[in-house]
């Protein structure tokens, strides 16, 4: 199953990087599955608002109500019905998408446990919304979709005979269902937008909206499809005939044809061992989330002696695992850091971040102000000194990289030292000035691949500590000149062109290309996320 995992996440880190090639990597809509989901959720609910205000909630009037806003002349209407129509889908694919690629890269259990199965019941929401919404349309693939619902209802062994006689019956389909319909069709996003709030509460500096040009692109190709290929209705819906052949939208009208094919009970037990195997999957022994096997699994520890209160720990942490808490050791300080176990990922990008982290301090034990139990600063600078000194060949060469860089170990020669981290974000920049000064000829720092950091940040606040925008800060003497930055991610062959390269650049006392990627210390290399 490991191995599975790990063909999985290659896999969609291949599919990223084909994207990549196509969009800025800042703007690669892989990277942005959720958020463009959320986008299409507003968008729906702003359209179907403005719907709702022209639309007649009576048997009489529902399909002509449809109707008027395909034939209005200054094609308005049909803008509003299409940009509703294809934001639906899009919410529908988009998560549905977004939940293969979260699989795929082994976020579901761990911290990230609550996030995944908060997720499940909102795939449940947000297919009754949609279905919901063709029937209050009243038109023959209403009327189908009313029936067939009717038919699968039946196969359930508790009160279905109520529910279909008094709701779903030729004789029941009157004023008071368009009514329960609209509520629910009304209702239902309403828990949704609750669901998404609670959905993303355990994570830190939430892109809960897509970079500023994908919306922009997002709702024009909506506003094409909407004009170009128009949502219409069918013909009126005959309560004493139902068409013998429809088109159907299958992102939400799929169940018919399955219960066809399939069963109604069939069906019912697919769709209620599904929800269950997705609710039980973060906790099912071996299925945990994909880490290195060498990874330290035990959370962060504030030491009180080395922590000023300055909260730069808990402005970095991904998952909201740090908070401030009132002093107890009564030192002058007015507030501590305190970690909550059972959010925090042991990523270290706390350590990264904490002033105290630093190599350069005289005592021979340093202790951070918040450290991994399982690989204090002490170790780090221990081990730094160690493979630096075993160091022998020209142009010494010394790589901080993340564990989920691939082959990492790979690299370790005379002339190349190798130090992983739990994240590159748990660098503290002091580090890398420390290598210079203990013989290092470069320094490079490997990671996931750009916006797709395992822990979700930690390629950003590399980067902007780098470049000096946020603390700690590479101090301006640091020789940037003999640093360089690479999200590789499992892409081997570029971690080992970014070796080569600095070394040649060494070797012949080149400075770096302003616009290479694998440098960029003058500047974030991507836009700042709309948190």
């Amino acid at each position: 199953m490991p191995n599975l995992l790990r063909s999985l996440r290659t896999s969609d880190e291949y599919l990223t990087g084909a994207l990549d090639s196509a969009f800025p990597a800042a703007n690669n809509p892989w990277r942005h599955l959720g958020s463009l989901a959320f986008l299409c959720l507003v968008i729906a609910v702003v359209t179907g608002t403005v719907a709702f205000a022209l639309y007649d909630t009576s048997v009489a009037g529902a399909y002509e109500s449809g109707r008027r806003l395909q034939l209005d002349p200054w094609m308005l209407g049909r803008l509003l019905r299409g940009l509703h129509r294809y934001a639906s889908d899009g919410f529908m694919l988009l998560s549905l998408l977004h939940l293969l690629r979260e699989a795929a890269r082994g976020h579901y259990g761990g911290v990230r446990w609550f996030s995944w199965v908060s997720g499940v019941p909102l795939l449940w929401l947000l297919w009754i919304a949609g279905l919901t919404g063709f029937w209050l349309l009243w038109d023959a693939r209403a009327l189908f979709s009313v029936t067939a619902t009717a038919e699968w209802l039946q196969a359930l062994p508790i009160a279905s005979d109520v529910l279909v006689r008094n709701f779903l019956t030729a004789s029941a389909l009157n004023d008071r269902f368009f009514s329960l319909i609209v509520f629910m069709h009304i209702g239902i996003p309403l828990f949704l937008l609750a669901g998404v709030w609670i959905h993303v509460q355990r994570v830190s500096h939430v892109r809960i909206w897509p970079p500023r040009a994908l919306t922009v692109g997002t709702i024009a190709v909506f506003a094409v499809m909407a004009l170009a290929v128009p949502a219409e209705s069918l013909g009126p819906a005959d309560s004493g005939h139902i068409a013998a052949t429809l088109s159907l939208d299958w992102f939400y009208l799929f169940i018919h044809p399955l219960v066809d094919f399939v069963s109604a009970q069939g069906v019912w037990l697919l769709a209620l061992a599904g929800t269950l195997f997705l609710c039980v999957l973060p906790f099912v022994p071996g299925l945990q989330e994909l880490r290195d096997v060498q990874s330290t699994s035990l959370p962060a520890i504030v030491d009180l002696n080395n922590c000023n209160g300055c909260s730069r720990c808990v402005a970095d942490c991904p998952f909201g695992a740090v908070v401030m808490v009132p002093r107890t050791d009564q030192l002058h300080h007015r507030q501590q850091a305190a970690v909550i176990t059972d959010l925090c990922a042991a990523c270290g990008i706390c350590v990264g971040s904490c002033p105290s982290s630093t190599p350069f301090r005289r005592i021979e034990d340093i202790v951070s102000g918040i450290e991994l139990p399982n690989a204090p600063v002490a170790d780090l600078r221990r081990q730094l000194q160690q493979k630096l000194a075993a160091l022998t060949g020209p142009q010494k060469i010394m790589v901080f990289s993340c564990r989920q860089t691939a082959d990492w170990q790979a690299f370790a020669d005379t002339s190349t030292a190798v130090l992983p981290l739990e994240c590159a974000g748990m660098l503290p920049p002091s580090f890398v000035e420390y290598a210079t000064r203990l013989g290092a000829d470069g320094v490079v720092i490997a990671g996931c691949r750009e916006n797709d950091c395992e822990f979700r940040l930690g390629d950003r606040w590399v980067q902007d500590r780098l470049s000096g925008t946020r603390e700690p800060r590479l101090r301006a003497a640091a020789p940037r000149d003999r640093i360089a930055v690479v999200w590789a991610g499992s892409q081997r062959q570029l971690l080992a062109e970014t070796i080569d390269g600095l070394r040649f650049r060494l070797k012949s006392g080149m400075r770096p290309p302003d616009s290479q990627t694998i440098s960029a210390l003058d500047g974030p290399l991507h836009e700042p996320h709309d948190d």
